[in-house]
C-alpha cells in the first residue's frame, strides 16, 4: 500500500488544492471525481513531479516511497508524437524506465500491442498517430503505460473523446490489465457511470478540498454531500424528460427543484429536408443513401459512433463538405449547391455550436467582438450602437454580464466558453442551430446547466436543433425524435 498526502498546491497566494491524502493498494482502482478546476488533474501532476513551475507544492509519498508511476492522458493525438510510428514510441517508453535494450524493449512493446488488443498488431506497430482511430489511439497510450511496468496507473478521463461502446470497451481492458497485473489505479473522471463500473473506492472533490469519500456504491446510491448529491443529479434520467435538470447550485443552495415533464414540441412545416444523402472520403463511403427531416421547433438527435458520418452531415448542411449524391432542401428550396450571396445567407439560417469552443473562438478578440463580427457580416442592426445592445442582450441571455464583453475567451471556464459559443451562433437569428457534441467535453454540472440553457433559448425564440452526440441520455433528453446512424 503506498499513501500520497498532498499538504497544498499554491499559484501565488491561492490555494488550488488542501490536504488531500490519496491511498492505493495493489488491484484496487480509486476515482477521483469533481467538476473542472476541482484539483483531480494537479493532485495527479503533483505525483508524477510534473507540475508547472509557476506553481508551489508541498507533497510527497508517505515513508520516502517513490513508486513507479504511468499515465494514460485524455487525448492520444496529443500526447503522441505525430512524426514518430507509435511502436517505436511504446518501446522508447520500456528503454527509458526500465533501462532495456532497442531490441528487448520493441520485443517487449510488441508484446503489449497484443495485450491491449490492438488490431493487427505487427502491422500497427509500424503506423503514425494518424493512421489509427481515435480508441487505437488510446490502445496505444495504455500499451505505453503498461510497457513501463508500473506500481500505479493515472487514467486521466482516458475516454472523454471516445464513442460510448469504444468508451466502455477502453475501460474494461484498462480495468482488466490493472487488476491481472496488480497494479493500483487512479482514475481521474467526470463520468459517474463510468467510475461506477470500474472504481473500487471513490474521492469527491471540489475547489481542492475533499468533499466526501468511501466505497463507490456507497457515495453513489448514498451520498451524504450536496455538492455529491448535485453531481449525481445533473445526468439526464433514463427514460424521462424532466422541464428542467437540476444542477450542483440548486443542491448547494438548497433550491427546490422542478421535476415536471417537459411537454412535447409544437411542430410547424418542414424546416431541413435531406434526400437520399451520399458522401465518400477516398472511395470509402461514410454516408449512404440518408434521408430525414427537421421540422420549425423540432430537436432531432442523431447517434453514431465515431465514423458513422454525423460530423459529415452537419457539415454538407452548411456547405463545408459536398455530397457525392442526393438533395438537402431548406424551406422547400435546394441548397447543397449554393454559392455567393444565397450561400452567404444561409449561413445566417443555419449556425453550428461545435465541441470545442476554445478552438473555435479566436483568442485576439473579445468576446464581445466575436459575437458582434457575425452581426456585421450579415449587415444586421442599423448602426454599432445597436449591435452593441444585441451583443449585451444576448451574453445576459446565456448568464454574462455587459461588462463580460471585454473579456478574451482564455479568461473563462470551459461551460462559460461553450455559452459564448452559444451567444455567438445566436447572433444571427439563425432558424437551425446544429449542436456538433457541443457538451461531450463538459462537466456534468455545467453540461446540465448548458442544456437548461439551449432549451430555454429554443422555447424563447421558436428555432429547430440538429443535436449530434455519442451520449445517448443526453440525446434523448433533448430530442423531440431519434436518428440511429451505424
Amino acid at each position: 500500500m503506498a499513501e500520497f498526502h498532498i499538504q497544498s498546491i499554491h499559484a501565488g497566494e491561492q490555494l488550488l488544492v488542501n490536504d488531500i491524502r490519496l491511498s492505493f493498494k495493489q488491484g484496487e482502482c480509486l476515482a477521483l471525481v469533481g467538476e473542472s478546476g476541482s484539483g483531480k488533474s494537479l493532485s495527479a501532476l503533483a505525483m508524477m513531479n510534473l507540475l508547472p513551475n509557476s506553481l508551489t507544492s508541498k507533497a510527497a509519498f508517505a515513508h520516502g516511497e517513490q513508486p513507479r508511476i504511468a499515465m494514460v492522458f485524455q487525448e492520444p493525438m496529443s500526447a503522441l508524437n505525430p512524426s514518430m510510428r507509435v511502436g517505436r514510441q511504446v518501446a522508447e517508453a520500456a528503454e527509458a524506465s526500465l533501462g532495456l535494450s532497442r531490441k528487448a524493449a520493441n520485443e517487449k512493446a510488441l508484446i503489449w500491442f497484443k495485450h491491449t488488443q490492438i488490431a493487427d498488431p505487427e502491422q500497427s506497430f509500424k503506423k503514425y498517430p494518424h493512421q489509427m482511430s481515435g480508441g487505437q489511439r488510446q490502445r496505444v497510450m495504455i500499451a505505453m503505460a503498461m510497457v513501463m511496468d508500473p506500481d500505479i496507473v493515472i487514467a486521466d478521463e482516458p475516454t472523454t473523446a471516445l464513442d460510448a461502446s469504444v468508451a466502455a470497451d477502453i475501460l474494461s481492458l484498462i480495468r482488466q490489465l490493472q487488476k491481472q497485473e496488480g497494479m493500483a489505479m487512479l482514475l481521474i473522471s467526470h463520468d459517474l457511470s463510468e467510475v461506477s463500473r470500474v472504481a473500487d473506492r471513490v474521492m469527491v472533490m471540489r475547489q481542492g478540498q475533499l468533499m466526501e469519500s468511501g466505497p463507490t456504491q456507497q457515495v453513489l446510491n448514498h451520498p451524504t454531500s450536496p455538492y455529491t448529491q448535485g453531481l449525481i443529479a445533473s445526468r439526464p434520467p433514463e427514460g424521462r424528460r424532466p422541464k428542467r435538470l437540476p444542477t450542483v447550485e440548486d443542491f448547494m443552495q438548497n433550491r427546490p427543484v422542478d421535476d415536471s415533464e417537459r411537454p412535447a414540441s409544437q411542430l410547424g412545416p418542414v424546416l431541413l429536408e435531406i434526400r437520399h444523402l451520399s458522401k465518400s472520403y477516398a472511395g470509402q463511403s461514410v454516408v449512404k443513401d440518408l434521408s430525414l427531416v427537421i421540422h420549425e421547433g423540432e430537436t432531432l438527435g442523431l447517434v453514431g459512433a465515431s465514423g458513422s458520418g454525423k460530423s459529415t452531415i452537419a457539415k454538407c448542411l452548411v456547405n463545408l463538405v459536398q455530397p457525392d449524391a442526393g438533395e438537402i432542401r431548406y424551406r422547400g428550396e435546394r441548397i447543397d449547391q449554393l454559392h455567393g450571396a444565397k450561400r452567404k445567407a444561409l449561413a445566417r439560417d443555419i449556425q453550428y455550436i461545435f465541441q470545442d469552443p476554445f478552438a473555435s473562438l479566436s483568442p485576439r478578440m473579445t468576446i464581445g467582438d466575436a459575437i458582434t463580427e457575425p452581426m456585421v457580416v450579415h449587415g444586421l442592426h442599423s448602426d454599432s450602437v445597436d449591435r452593441k445592445q444585441a451583443m449585451e442582450d444576448l451574453l445576459k441571455s446565456v448568464g454574462f454580464e455587459a461588462a463580460d464583453a471585454s473579456k478574451y475567451p482564455h479568461e473563462f471556464s470551459g461551460g462559460q466558453r461553450q455559452r459564448i459559443g452559444i451567444a455567438r451562433a445566436l447572433a444571427v437569428e439563425p432558424k437551425l442551430v446544429i449542436c456538433d457534441e457541443s457538451v461531450a467535453a463538459l462537466d456534468v454540472s455545467i453540461q446540465a446547466q448548458v442544456l437548461n440553457l439551449l432549451n430555454d433559448l429554443k422555447e424563447r425564440h421558436g428555432f429547430s436543433y440538429l443535436f449530434i452526440s455519442h451520449d445517448e441520455l443526453v440525446v434523448d433528453y433533448m430530442s423531440d425524435a431519434v436518428l440511429v446512424l451505424d
